[in-house]
């Protein structure tokens, strides 16, 4: 969006105040030679006079300097009909257009895309960078730019080729569902899927992590768009750290049966926790009826899978069932 229709937004939107949500604090994971943001950024805390605060969000629009706040509430138009984006900074409300929340681009004449409005409706309650683009201290009024953040940020730690292949990040959570979560890596976006979050078996990935949270992820792929001049990144946050159960998978005997909970079923795969230490799964069961999530199981393993770190066999028998309380 053009310097000077960004300003005619700033005074369109300044007469449209929505309250400013209270932030939660992230939870940190910790690793050595770990690239992360660091939050040097913030010059005032909510407990600075609305004065203080103001003043400071003019001088980092001048400056062009990243901020972090934030997302507040879903899209909202404001009385001129703009869509925009509340987000919390220290207690003021900045408002973000919704074409310079995200890098996607569309036509100027066009609706916003369902998947633009999927994206960031998940991320109420995110914490995100953006540049303050307009400030009307006397109305009380600013709107920002999330996408000159992101392609400051891609300049910064891509273009100059900090970010690699290996190298460990610590990347932000922005959106959770049951397979798939949402987080920003030094500006850019990018999902990891529920095979690449955790050694562990899990059945939700919103049982582990939520919006808000901090990640320590591996680098995987780095990609760049030379028509768009943007970057792309692949993420694990299961291959930043060793597999826990590499040393119980090493006793393991094969054909040999072992004691374990199914701790979920999905398209007719078995995942098996074993009393042994070691996560195992299977399409195979020789019980006369199928397992249930959290039946006791006695599991023959046939095989162990060393790339994946997990047993492989079948379920020979269900040993006790489940009992739910009603």
């Amino acid at each position: 969006m053009p310097k000077k229709k960004i300003e005619e937004v700033a005074e369109q939107v300044a007469e449209t105040p929505i309250p400013a949500a209270t932030p939660a604090a992230p939870r940190r994971q910790s690793s050595e030679d770990l690239l992360e943001l660091n939050d040097q950024e913030r010059g005032v805390t909510r407990e600075d006079s609305e004065d203080a605060k103001w003043g400071y969000l003019a001088g980092a629009a001048r400056r062009q300097q990243i901020l972090t706040g934030i997302v507040s509430t879903d899209i909202s138009p404001t009385e001129n009909g703009i869509p925009v984006v509340p987000v919390d900074f220290e207690g003021l409300c900045v408002k973000i257009p919704v074409r310079e929340m995200v890098l996607s681009e569309w036509p100027d004449d066009a609706p916003i895309p369902k998947d633009v409005r999927i994206q960031i409706g998940r991320m109420l309650g995110a914490t995100i960078d953006f540049i303050p683009a307009g400030v009307d201290i006397k109305n009380r009024a600013a709107i920002g730019s999330r996408k000159a953040a992101m392609l400051q940020r891609q300049k910064r730690y891509y273009a100059s080729g900090r970010v690699k292949p290996g190298i460990l990040m610590a990347c932000r959570v922005l959106a959770v569902g049951n397979n798939t979560m949402t987080v920003e890596a030094c500006g850019v976006d990018t999902d990891i899927y529920a095979r690449n979050v955790s050694w562990q078996w899990f059945s939700d990935i919103t049982d582990l992590y939520a919006t808000g949270d901090l990640v320590v992820a591996r680098v995987m792929d780095v990609g760049y768009n030379p028509e768009r001049e943007i970057y792309s990144v692949s993420l694990s946050i299961k291959e930043a750290s060793e597999n826990p159960d590499r040393a119980a998978l090493e006793k393991i005997v094969p054909n040999s049966n072992y004691f374990g909970v199914v701790t979920g079923v999905k398209d007719r795969v078995f995942f098996v926790r074993l009393q042994a230490g070691v996560n195992a799964k299977t399409k195979l069961y020789r019980s006369i009826d199928m397992p249930s999530r959290l039946d006791t199981v006695s599991f023959r393993v046939t095989g162990v899978d060393e790339e994946s770190g997990i047993a492989l066999g079948f379920i020979t028998r269900i040993i006790k069932r489940h009992t739910r309380l009603r």
